[in-house]
């Protein structure tokens, strides 16, 4: 008998309250039928778990998700997704006992970026030596150089000079710095580079906390909540977050163009004017308060995590061109006036001579300008106050630079545009930090007083070319070329509109343009080029640059000793020789120390450096020749003759060894008969 939809909609309903006699009584049928569906029923319906795998599920099921993502981690952890973002890694084996910032480090803040900016190429030793005072620099692009290369950082300056002040110690300086970050990155290191047992942070930071990476108004930006951009510093070491990130920075460009119509990431485009979302941020407005919250924030915790290692920090001032740069983007305001009003009344006070009052309007200019590429005297203020908090010395780098500059307004005398030193900037940077670091009795309380060099002296001294002059203003030519110099409409024309007249300004284009050639490779080849011509001077200063540059390597200084000992100017190339001891022992070096002290009859000194040089290169004629000479003026004529029967059988037809041969022989043949 079929049953009627209704019938069967009963029967689900009440089957588990009536008994099937009284379901059929109700619905008028037979209890076989009623019998029959409920079997049916019974068919249908799942099995009962028992209650120890209900529990069982009830444990599990949250446990799902967690176990998909430690699966996910694990997998993207083996495929090493993203990379090694750790500060620092081993240096290459030719360096293994050393550790080198890592050149992916800024991939941690930047993922919208298909490029990034790399710190620069400082190494020290993994196993701290006991006589090393170790120095950590932080901070951004002025403090890594920009826009010159590492030779020219105020930090590589500074290493000179205090190696100079300290020649017992083992002066190490490591630069950290990296353009477009902020004080975020700065605290983000800080951990890292305390676990490397620092003797002293330096700090020159605070200009980019606005549109540096992770910044108030920067593309690179997670919002303006610190505590929000803090955790995800925390979780940036997990490979899961990574790919989520750059999951949503891609999902972030792809809406863009899709919105705007094309990519709005022009590759023609600084990173400076990529990374800038919000141009007008006046003083005290919400943007602005954001980033002075951020920095005042994260400078605290800075000194809070040195404090706590017990590790000193020498943070400087912030300077900046304020005399001549006018203000970006003037910005008209009810409490305030606008930056260019006031940037012109600036000029006319310094027209009339009122200089203190013109100082003080250019400044109040540059804290006005809307477009937030240079900090505002305010943020000088905190760096002074959280110093103060945990006394710890400012470097008063406005007054060093104030002073050096024509009635004291800071401008393109030391600036390169907006912020950026030029050479002599950064020579005094270096200068205001070694000053400091004295004052406040750094390394030791007792520094040599009368036998060091200034820093005019230093720069006009230095491992610099006009290859690194030029290439340095190439990069500010390409940045003023664009945004904010120039309108957005317009392209960027700078090297469009450059035209090389010499080698030296070529290869700071190709600089530029080729991946695959560098700075190190331009002065290679100009000192090629000078060594051709015989203009060894010349060839020695490229090298002299590239000891600036690569000071780890011994090969410049093997290079430029060998470009002054062609030059025959032996006694500048001594020196040299014994830095790149220093680095590497060679048999070239040895070779020619020791011939050198043999020439300025310092017979004595000269014999390890040449013993040690035949040990490494024992089939120089020249060498054993010099060396036998050696032996036969200290009287030792015995090595003198074994000496000169192995050049024999180097080279039989030695100049001059058969004559030094005869007299050698000749004096050992009068010792063995005495009284002849």
């Amino acid at each position: 008998m079929t049953l009627s939809p209704k019938q069967q909609d009963y029967i689900r309903k009440h089957r588990g309250e009536k008994s099937p006699e009284a379901l059929a009584k109700h619905l008028k049928l037979s209890a076989d039928a009623v019998e029959a569906f409920c079997r049916e029923l019974d068919r249908e319906k799942p099995a009962e778990l028992d209650p120890r795998t209900k529990r069982l599920l009830t444990i599990l099921t949250p446990l799902i998700p967690i176990l998909f993502f430690l699966l996910l981690e694990g997998g993207l952890q083996v495929f090493d997704y993203g990379g090694n973002l750790d500060l620092f890694i081993s240096a290459p084996d030719e360096y293994a006992e050393y550790y080198m910032c890592n050149p992916r480090v800024t991939r941690r803040y930047f993922f919208m970026q298909a490029s990034t900016p790399t710190p620069p190429n400082d190494i020290f030793r993994k196993k701290k030596a006991d006589n090393a005072y170790r120095i950590f620099v932080l901070g951004g692009s002025t403090t890594a150089g920009y826009p010159y290369e590492h030779n020219l950082m105020f930090s590589r300056i500074l290493a000179k000079r205090l190696q100079d002040a300290f020649p017992e110690r083992e002066i190490e300086v490591v630069n950290v710095a990296t353009a477009a970050i902020n004080s975020y990155t700065v605290l983000d290191f800080t951990d890292e580079v305390l676990d490397q047992q620092p003797d002293a942070l330096l700090i020159y930071a605070g200009h980019n906390e606005f549109y540096g990476a992770l910044g108030a108004a920067s593309l690179e930006n997670l919002g303006r909540y610190r505590w929000f951009t803090k955790t995800y510093l925390e979780l940036k070491g997990f490979k899961t977050f990574l790919l989520m990130r750059d999951a949503i920075g891609w999902l972030r460009k792809k809406m863009t163009e899709m919105t705007q119509g094309s990519s709005p990431y022009d590759p023609s485009a600084t990173l400076m004017e990529r990374l800038v979302v919000e141009q007008q941020i006046p003083l005290g407005s919400e943007t602005y308060l954001a980033g002075r919250a951020q920095f005042e924030g994260n400078l605290r915790d800075i000194f809070a995590l040195a404090k706590e290692a017990g590790v000193p920090v020498l943070i400087s001032e912030l300077v900046s061109n304020v005399r001549d740069m006018a203000p970006f983007i003037s910005v008209p305001g009810e409490e305030q006036p606008e930056a260019r009003t006031v940037f012109l009344e600036a000029r006319e006070k310094e027209e009339t001579g009122d200089f203190d009052a013109a100082r003080e309007a250019y400044y109040l200019a540059k804290d006005l300008d809307a477009l937030r590429f240079r900090a505002t005297e305010e943020f000088n203020g905190l760096i002074h106050g959280i110093a103060g908090e945990f006394n710890s010395p400012v470097v008063p780098m406005k007054r060093y630079f104030q002073e050096a500059s024509p009635n004291g307004l800071l401008g393109n005398n030391l600036m390169l545009e907006h912020l950026h030193p030029n050479i002599s900037g950064y020579f005094l940077m270096a200068e205001a930090f070694f000053q400091s670091m004295r004052e406040q009795s750094m390394i030791s309380p007792n520094w040599p007083v009368g036998r060091l060099s200034n820093s005019a002296d230093y720069q006009r001294n230095w491992g610099k070319t006009a290859v690194d002059s030029l290439y340095g203003d190439l990069r500010i030519r390409i940045l003023k070329g664009g945004w904010p110099f120039k309108p957005k409409s317009e392209p960027n024309r700078a090297l469009l509109d450059y035209r090389p007249t010499t080698l030296a300004e070529s290869l700071a284009v190709r600089v530029w343009q080729d991946d695959t050639f560098n700075l190190e490779r331009a002065h290679v080849e100009l000192a090629n080029h000078y060594e051709k011509k015989r203009d060894y001077d010349a060839a020695f200063e490229e090298y002299k640059a590239l000891m600036a540059l690569t000071p780890y390597n011994s090969s410049p200084f093997l290079r430029g000793a060998d470009m002054l000992i062609k030059g025959q100017r032996f006694n500048q190339a001594l020196p040299v020789l014994r830095e790149s001891l220093k680095r590497e022992e060679s048999a070239f070096a040895n070779k020619w120390i020791g011939t050198i002290l043999l020439n300025n009859n310092r017979i004595q000194q000269s014999l390890p450096f040449l013993e040690k040089a035949v040990k490494m290169a024992g089939d120089d004629p020249q060498l054993l020749y010099n060396l036998s000479g050696a032996y036969a003026l200290d009287q030792q004529f015995e090595k003198a003759l074994e000496t000169l029967n192995l050049l024999f059988r180097v080279d039989p037809n030695f100049p001059e060894a058969a004559l030094l041969k005869r007299q050698v022989e000749q004096v050992l043949m009068e010792q063995r008969t005495p009284g002849q």
